[in-house]
């Protein structure tokens, strides 16, 4: 079956009309593109374990690898990093769900924009700003005298990892609670059930599948985060920074591919559990009944113990980014607390951010088109073939950020497509690693819209093109907001794909901020993220007044 036929709109009796025709037209684009950019590095990263220097099939180095006790070390530490990770960030995302749902009133807004800080900065801020404070020369090693103990190590990497993975908890498990119906657990109360009873036999098994899909996408997240055990791990080996010294290091891209397979295949065995095994199961608690009414407020004792846990992961969230910004103003923080603005005065920082910048916005605008377009194309389009190009963006989405960039150096590094040493590559791996979400998010707001409105249109002699131009988009302006905003952000502060991509002349500031902390320049890490911060709260600002205006004109049309 070729490209053509396979995305080829069914018809009702055969016939076409000429705009499902471009529609599988565009599916068929859109089917090469995700082949050529998604499937192939794939498979070039898997393939390359199996293939020796002749070209013939070999295990000599995956068993290279699994004789290495360095290289064994790095699966089992990065399995028991996803673990720990993901069981205190369940506990404590459903902690701060909780607090956000049915906790004090006057306590929820503070506490959320606290929870969804991490979002704004690079998600190894807290990498850095925990050497600063319990580094060897840290500020809590020197006041303490520990001299025996530093943040390397363990507690290090998995404390960094629940700072930085908190927000994609909260949201998750929080929009779960929200949707509850309180009823079911006002009628345990009237029952005669204690409080404890209500949270651990009703609300507990109706969170089910947010906890579990909270839990799946954190443990994905932790085993292929490469920058906070690159910082922190010291002697630990993990699986991501494995790779990168593989390949960058040793400059073995054979032996480097092999854990980049046994990343992917954790991550894919959460990929196939969520879509396959999550979606059929039914944890319906939204019935005939309006479910909006507010939850009763949870006893005192309880509501103390679940704000104390709050309070402590907040506190330590808000003293790593206070410690981040003393760093970009003093000469060495914890050393040389002089204040100074040297540290901004960094042409390669303020080069690498402007770069950034660059290649940010490129990001949001392809994959926000790309990605809302597509979502037309398979809603509207009702054509062969769609579930496999939403799977092929989704794999993209699922993969770890340094197996597609590995993949990317392996699929064009040489013709017939070069495309390294050039922006080119930085912004075609983000845009396929991000397409996933403007595109479910698209998908998600179409269904939402009734195709009768387009009928319509048509019937009174318009096109495809302008039925589109003037009913869907201005229906569908909030998913490409939100798309946009979630491709600039990700873009900004992503390392883990860019920094195997990145050339002379051409760096990220993500990169750049990494790379100077890795060589203990703290200070100049410090100020590049504290300027990075900066540029994504005005880029924030400017998108916020944009909406407003839209809203005005939609409102006054």
């Amino acid at each position: 079956m070729t490209a053509g036929t396979a995305f080829w709109p069914r018809g009702r009796a055969g016939a076409l009309r000429p705009a499902q025709t471009g529609m599988g037209s565009l599916a068929a684009v859109a089917f090469a593109l995700l082949v050529v950019f998604v499937a192939a590095p794939i498979v070039l990263v898997l393939a390359k374990g199996f293939l020796a220097a002749d070209g013939t099939l070999t295990l000599a180095h995956y068993r290279r690898f699994l004789d290495s006790p360095r290289h064994l070390a790095s699966i089992r530490n990065s399995l028991l990093l996803g673990l720990a990770t993901t069981l205190l960030l369940t506990i404590i995302g459903f902690a701060f769900a909780f607090a956000l749902t049915r906790g004090p009133r006057r306590l929820r807004t503070p506490l959320r924009g606290i929870a969804l800080l991490p979002l704004i900065a690079p998600h190894y801020i807290f990498g850095i700003s925990l050497i600063i404070l319990g580094g060897r020369q840290g500020i809590v090693t020197q006041a303490l005298g520990l001299e025996s103990w530093t943040v390397y190590g363990w507690s290090g990497v998995i404390l960094s990892q629940v700072l930085s993975f908190l927000p994609i908890a909260v949201i998750m498990i929080e929009n779960v609670l929200r949707g509850l119906d309180s009823h079911l657990e006002d009628a345990a109360r009237d029952l005669g059930a204690r409080e404890i009873e209500v949270l651990r036999r009703v609300t507990l098994p109706l969170c089910a599948p947010g906890l579990l899909k909270a839990a799946l996408l954190v443990f994905s997240l932790s085993i292929a985060d490469f920058a906070n055990p690159a910082l922190l791990g010291a002697n630990l080996s993990f699986l991501a920074p494995n790779a990168y010294q593989i390949i960058m290091g040793e400059m073995n891209m054979a032996l480097g591919s092999v854990p980049c397979a046994l990343l992917v295949l954790p991550c894919a065995a959460v990929f196939l559990i969520h879509h396959s095994w999550l979606k059929d199961k039914s944890f319906t608690t939204v019935g005939g009944r309006p479910v909006g009414t507010e939850p009763r407020p949870i006893p005192p004792l309880l509501n103390a113990l679940i704000l104390a846990l709050c309070g402590v992961v907040a506190a330590l969230i808000v003293a790593n980014f206070a410690v981040t910004a003393f760093g970009a103003v003093t000469v060495l923080a914890g050393v040389d607390n002089s204040l100074t603005l040297r540290h901004f005065l960094n042409r390669e920082g303020v080069a690498a951010l402007l770069t950034s910048l660059k290649v940010s916005l490129l990001v949001g605008l392809i994959s926000t088109v790309a990605g809302n377009g597509l979502a037309y194309v398979l809603v509207r389009g009702r054509m062969i073939g769609r579930g496999t190009i939403e799977f092929l963006a989704l794999a993209g989405f699922a993969l770890p950020g340094t197996v597609l960039g590995i993949g990317y150096l392996m699929a064009f590094n040489a013709p017939p497509l070069p495309l390294t040493n050039g922006l080119a590559i930085l912004v075609l791996v983000t845009v396929f690693h991000v397409l996933a979400v403007p595109l479910e998010l698209g998908c998600s707001r179409l269904v939402q819209i009734a195709p009768d409105l387009e009928e319509a249109a048509a019937d009174l002699g318009a096109g495809a093109w302008v039925a589109y131009r003037r009913i869907i988009l201005p229906l569908m302006a909030a998913s490409f907001l939100n798309g946009f905003v979630y491709a600039f952000l990700y873009s900004m502060v992503s390392v883990s794909a860019p920094i195997l991509l990145i050339s002379p002349g051409r760096i990220l500031a993500s990169v750049y901020i990494f790379q100077m902390a890795d060589l203990g320049l703290l200070g100049t890490a410090c100020a590049v993220t504290v300027a990075m911060i900066g540029c994504v709260l005005l880029g924030f600002g400017a998108l916020h007044v944009l909406d407003g205006a839209r809203r005005r004109l939609w409102r006054g049309a």
